[in-house]
């Protein structure tokens, strides 16, 4: 879905851009998925097929319109008359990818047997940005099946020094 959205996605981003509002507006557009998300209700009202888009717009303007900056104001507005209003999570998915390709940062899930304390976090941090010549945002998950090491995915590049996968190529191994 998220796709489907990145028109919208990039037309708020080029226009935040514009302004030399990015972070701004990602702000904004976060809060506001953070209310679609925790007002289930309220998205499948914007959705319903049988309140009118001004009855929609209404709801908009009161909830919202003392609170937004006026050009994100006009921009729910627009995403309701183009009736993906109940998809802004996804808007916001696609605005996060457009900043982060232009800034030049790179996701990266960190899977580990146990937590990495500050000063672990720090050097792999470190040590990412210089290989991959990018700014680096580190997601940490816990996985005790790795029973100890850790598991880097960045994009396509897949780098894991964990127990598990080092049993399992003597597994492999053994078996040939």
């Amino acid at each position: 879905m998220v796709e489907q959205m990145m028109p919208y996605g990039q037309a708020i981003y080029e226009i935040a851009k514009e302004a030399d509002k990015e972070a701004e507006y990602k702000g904004v557009l976060y809060e506001l998925s953070l209310i679609w998300e925790k007002e289930p209700s309220f998205v499948l009202a914007l959705s319903h097929p049988k309140i009118s888009k001004a009855e929609k717009q209404k709801w908009l303007i009161e909830l919202f319109e003392d609170s937004l900056p006026p050009v994100m104001m006009k921009t729910l507005l627009i995403f309701n008359e183009h009736g993906v209003i109940q998809a802004l999570p996804d808007i916001y998915k696609a605005y996060v990818q457009c900043f982060e390709k232009d800034h030049d940062i790179e996701n990266v899930l960190v899977e580990t047997a146990c937590p990495l304390d500050e000063k672990q976090q720090t050097s792999l941090q470190k040590m990412l940005e210089q290989k991959l010549h990018k700014t680096i945002s580190l997601t940490y998950k816990i996985d005790p099946e790795l029973i100890a090491g850790l598991r880097v995915r960045a994009g396509d590049l897949v780098l894991d020094n964990t127990v598990l996968s080092r049993l399992e190529a003597i597994k492999e191994k053994i078996r040939n």
